[in-house]
């Protein structure tokens, strides 16, 4: 490793428990005047208070930067962990006007699945699985994954009359049900059936553009039958 790679883990594993430090500090810790220049972008900076704050993106940005310089994926995957990954997709989602809800349960022929992330904004409901695949494997298991990922979906728009309420969709007549994969992996976007697989890094600009070729992407299209009380109701 060199030292470049090392003081960026260093950094990272210190973000685990603070999120803030002293400009002086910091600049110490980092010792490489470019490296240190680099990283303040990537903080928030306090003239005031003498302080750099890196929230829960800058530290993924802080992450890209120590894959970029070499670091293996495993290492990096051990100092983060996949409820960040979760937390960023929200706040993505949510910054571009979406309505999220995390850990959806449902059940269809007597199966129960969990969606990490739906993401509603009419006419989408975007389901999300956050993951940070170690190197090894890593296509084996984003293909399994992106399959995964389609039987949700597709086990929602079977049982979407009955989540309508629990979705908050009571308004809407129609419905693209869309599968989306984000990941560390520092690539470019990939498909595997049609399934996007997002590095997080272009997941924001994704979804933005999202409207503009989603006839090319795996969606289910469906029109959202008119919701009442009694549909909710389970004697």
């Amino acid at each position: 490793m060199n030292k470049k790679v090392e003081t960026i883990i260093t950094i990272l594993k210190k973000l685990r428990d603070i999120e803030t430090f002293n400009i002086k500090e910091f600049r110490d810790m980092v010792g490489d005047p470019d490296l240190f220049k680099f990283l303040t972008t990537k903080g928030y900076n306090d003239p005031a208070e003498q302080s750099i704050t890196f929230d829960l993106e800058s530290k993924l940005q802080i992450s890209l930067i120590a894959l970029e310089h070499g670091e293996e994926i495993e290492k990096v995957c051990k100092i983060l962990t996949w409820k960040e990954f979760e937390t960023f997709t929200t706040n993505v989602l949510e910054k571009n006007n979406y309505l999220c809800i995390q850990n959806f349960r449902l059940k269809h022929n007597q199966k129960r699945y969990e969606v990490d992330i739906i993401g509603l904004k009419k006419p989408l409901i975007l389901c999300v699985d956050s993951k940070h695949y170690k190197k090894s494997g890593k296509s084996h298991a984003l293909k399994k994954a992106c399959k995964k990922q389609i039987e949700r979906v597709e086990a929602l728009f079977r049982e979407l009359p009955r989540y309508i309420a629990k979705l908050r969709i009571m308004e809407w007549k129609n419905a693209n049900i869309i599968p989306l994969i984000v990941t560390l992996l520092p690539e470019e976007i990939n498909f595997f059936e049609q399934v996007p697989i997002v590095p997080f890094f272009k997941f924001n600009n994704f979804i933005i553009e999202l409207q503009t070729y989603i006839s090319e992407i795996y969606h289910i299209q469906t029109k959202i039958p008119e919701y009442t009380l009694l549909r909710e109701w389970n004697p």
